[in-house]
């Protein structure tokens, strides 16, 4: 099959749009889209919440500080809800505090005590959410998985976190505990004895000495054939002058189950389209692992092979051929193997197909399978693009050939995600794609301290200036402190204003390091202009 390109004009629209080129009907059926379109995003807006904590994890016993922003349409401040919910949840799902927190002008403060009767060591699932965001899923509540350590008797303040790697014949836990005296000074360079108890027996044990972030590293293999799934850890630090200082915890690991998605482009594996499949590899604990694999179809024969490029993910192009299924094996960084069908291929369709790979366009194809296209040449189709409810572009055309192409300036839309619906002649979306967008026009914050050094409590004077590409601007702010020595942070795994308005209160399901595609940001993480 032969393909021919046929660029066409794009019309901007405002909710007002005018079609030379088209038949009073297929104006009719776009305007009737668009007009359902402005119903919708007025009478429901997209309103969002945001919180900024003071850390990105805490220890029993401290107080958990934040503020919540609200934000709507272009994320400018909501005036929609005058209360914000939080909600913190343990890793059971069961519901420890709910505050209930008044909203002025658009904004919230809270502060949440970690008492050592409601609060124990482990992850704790924070989400905040207005009555107004009903109108839509909780999938898209602000939510963010904050750690908290242990106190231990009041004379350590302690943080754990542990992986589980295994296998039918293997176990490997690997723990990391950090170490704080009461009044938070890091416990470095400290030697420390640990040992596990399962099932009422010593299952390893083991020496080891803090790093300069009172990091304690420890790797568990429990004995052949004797898995742990549930153990009981303690440590004694040697603090000098023959002081030592106990801390126990207890640890719950889960046996590793692998799993691996795949999404084809425009939502199906359609007969004679060239398509891109995209996969997500992850562990039973939903965190990314990594992958590789082959595809072959039902006669056997190998199509292509694949590897994972970021946090489990990738792609690789699939050009499915009627009456033929297709199968994955893969094999995951942990070594297990697993054989998985490709969603099943449609015989006729058309697919909406999108890149970002030119700087300040948004590359799109329409197309159709050959069946598709004989049973529909010359019909009308609509392209509409949207953001957070909002159309920002719409255009219509007719299938004059089995593939339409054409590109849309991002300048016409915000920063964030895109989506890109095609209708079909009646009104009837078949297909779709998100594009993901970031302009470089943002604003930009700069510090500046009155002395390049102070003394020990000594007071810091500091200046906060927001600007964007011409001018000062005027906003509300607010900012944290830590010592990155007591409270190391990985800016990828962070929940930023930015990853949370931007991409992850516009996506259902979990992302992984959101923060990742706005550091340091490059073709591959995301689209610029």
């Amino acid at each position: 099959m032969n393909y021919f390109k046929l660029s066409f004009v794009l019309s901007i629209l405002c909710f007002s749009l005018n079609f030379q080129a088209s038949a009073q009907q297929d104006t009719t059926i776009l305007n009737a889209i668009l007009s359902k379109s402005k119903i919708i995003a007025e009478q429901h807006p997209v309103e969002k919440v945001y919180l900024h904590f003071d850390k990105p994890y805490y220890s029993v016993a401290d107080t958990m500080f934040f503020k919540a922003y609200l934000t709507f349409e272009q994320n400018i401040p909501s005036p929609l809800s005058k209360v914000v919910y939080v909600d913190v949840l343990n890793s059971q799902d069961s519901l420890v505090k709910s505050l209930k927190l008044p909203v002025t002008n658009s904004m919230a403060y809270g502060s949440l005590e970690l008492d050592m009767v409601n609060f124990k060591q482990g992850n704790y699932y924070v989400r905040a959410y207005t009555v107004w965001m009903f109108n839509n899923s909780p999938d898209y509540f602000f939510t963010k998985t904050i750690p908290i350590g242990e106190a231990i008797d009041k004379k350590l303040i302690t943080h754990l976190s542990y992986t589980n790697t295994q296998t039918d014949k293997s176990q490997v836990i690997n723990a990391q505990i950090q170490f704080k005296t009461l009044d938070k000074a890091i416990l470095a360079n400290k030697p420390v004895n640990w040992s596990l108890l399962s099932n009422y027996e010593v299952v390893s044990k083991g020496k080891g000495v803090t790093d300069q972030n009172g990091v304690l590293k420890i790797s568990i293999s429990p004995r052949k054939n004797e898995f742990i799934t549930k153990g009981d850890l303690t440590t004694e630090i040697n603090m000098g002058n023959q002081e030592t200082l106990n801390a126990s915890f207890v640890l719950k690991p889960k046996a590793t189950s692998t799993d691996i998605q795949f999404f084809p482009e425009g939502g199906e594996l359609i007969k004679g389209i060239p398509t891109q499949v995209a996969f997500k590899a992850i562990r039973q604990d939903g965190l990314a692992i990594e992958v590789k694999g082959t595809v072959a179809d039902s006669d056997g024969n190998q199509i292509t092979a694949f590897n994972s490029t970021h946090l489990g993910m990738g792609t690789f192009y699939l050009n499915p051929e009627g009456g033929k299924t297709y199968k994955a094996t893969v094999t995951f960084s942990d070594g297990t193997k697993k054989v998985i069908d490709l969603p099943k291929t449609v015989e006729s369709g058309v697919s909406v197909q999108a890149n970002t790979t030119n700087p300040g366009l948004i590359n799109f194809k329409i197309v159709a399978s050959d069946s598709y296209f004989q049973q529909n040449q010359g019909k009308s189709v609509y392209l509409v693009a949207q953001n957070a409810g909002q159309v920002y572009y719409a255009a219509q055309s007719k299938l004059q050939t089995q593939v339409t192409a054409a590109k849309i300036p991002t300048d016409k839309f915000p920063s964030g995600i895109i989506q890109l619906t095609l209708f079909n002649a009646t009104g009837e979306p078949i297909s779709e794609r998100l594009v993901f967008v970031l302009h470089k026009n943002a604003m930009n914050l700069t510090l500046k301290s009155d002395l390049p050094a102070y003394k020990v409590r000594q007071k810091v004077k500091m200046t906060v200036s927001a600007k964007d590409s011409t001018q000062r601007l005027v906003g509300n702010f607010s900012l944290s402190v830590t010592d990155q020595q007591k409270v190391p942070v990985d800016e990828n795994t962070e929940t930023t204003i930015l990853s949370s308005l931007l991409l992850t209160s516009d996506l259902q399901g979990f992302v992984e390091k959101p923060n990742y595609y706005f550091v340091k940001t490059d073709e591959k993480k995301t689209c610029r202009t």
